[in-house]
Formats: structure tokens, sequence, C-alpha cells
């Protein structure tokens, strides 16, 4: 089944509106869950650049809870180095 063409997020008007509405937010999901010790910014940024190399597959309705999924689990996967290291 193939997607629309137009049903995605590579669209860098759309991506710089999505980075303004959900950044902030992001950041402070993660400051909250985490604190500051991991760099809750860093991982934001990570997200936003994972979101934009699927900008293809992922569609606007779930853009945030891909950013919110992939930043928890950059940050999941921070915690768990910093325990081996």
């Amino acid at each position: 089944m193939p997607k629309d063409l137009n049903n995605h997020i590579c669209n860098e008007a759309l991506f710089a509106k999505l980075f303004k509405t959900h950044a902030k937010n992001l950041h402070d999901f993660l400051y909250y869950k985490f604190g500051e010790r991991l760099n809750p910014q860093d991982k934001v940024q990570e997200a936003f650049i994972k979101l934009w190399e699927n900008c293809k597959n992922v569609e606007p309705s779930k853009a945030k809870s891909f950013l919110f999924t992939v930043a928890n689990n950059l940050m999941l996967n921070a915690v768990a180095h910093e325990k081996v290291v």
C-alpha cells in the first residue's frame, strides 16, 4: 500500500513548525524525568535528527509520539551506558 506523497514531514516549513511546537515540551519532559546530568537538550536535538532522517516514514499526526519515544529511549540508553561505565 503506497503512502500518500504529501503525508510526511519532509517539508522544511512543517518540520520547523514541529520543532517550535514540541522542542521545549520535550526538553521539559526529559528534564523532569531524568534531570540535567544527562543533558536533555542534546537528546532533544538527536530526536529531531532521527525524525528528519525518518521523515518519509512518519506521518505528521504521529510526529509528537515519535519524538517523545525516541528521546525517552535515547535517555534510557544513556542511563544504561552510565551504569555500565
